[in-house]
């Protein structure tokens, strides 16, 4: 049967279905495109935006710290004071018990 088939036809055959394709191609292809650069525009903004976020708890952090070191300087015994109490509690939060295991 393909042997009846001239190769002239077969091309002709070929050339016509490549011509309607190229359409549907061409529009496959902008759509990815469109995609692509869309994704890229969401992921440049959000790099931006996490950038400043970064910046600002740095720059929070920093004032804190600051803060902290500079009450410390100035009322050494109130934050001995804190201190023993913050751990006091959180010994009692967390379950720090008074009595001796013997488990070891």
């Amino acid at each position: 049967m393909l042997a009846s088939v001239k190769p002239d036809e077969l091309h002709k055959t070929i050339d016509k279905a490549a011509e309607a394709a190229q359409p549907i191609v061409e529009r496959v292809v902008s759509s990815a495109h469109a995609g692509v650069d869309k994704l890229s525009g969401l992921l440049s903004g959000a790099s931006t935006q996490f950038s400043d976020r970064s910046a600002q708890v740095t720059d929070t952090y920093q004032q804190l710290a600051d803060s902290g070191r500079e009450y410390v300087r100035n009322k050494p015994g109130t934050a001995v004071a804190i201190a023993l109490g913050a751990g006091y509690i959180l010994a009692k939060l967390l379950g720090g018990s008074s009595r001796r295991r013997d488990d070891y």
